[in-house]
């Protein structure tokens, strides 16, 4: 996968199904079936557990998301 397909990747919005392809410092929206829950930028991920952590905006939180719970998608890289 080069950087050019990387960049294309992470511009969209579309849901991520494996939080592997989240990078350190991309902007991430967690939506529960009705509304955006958390909207944050990427601290760490462990794919091997379908989590990642955010820090939340505007607050400065850190808050682990789960995929199972909820549909994850970046807003930006």
């Amino acid at each position: 996968m080069t950087s050019e397909t990387d960049s294309v990747e992470h511009t969209t919005s579309a849901r991520l199904d494996d939080v592997s392809s989240l990078r350190r410092g991309d902007q991430v929206e967690a939506i529960a079936p009705d509304k955006v829950r958390h909207r944050g930028r990427v601290e760490e991920t462990a794919p091997e557990m379908g989590v990642v952590w955010i820090t939340e905006e505007p607050l400065g939180n850190r808050t682990m998301l789960d995929a199972v719970d909820y549909s994850i998608r970046i807003i930006s890289s």
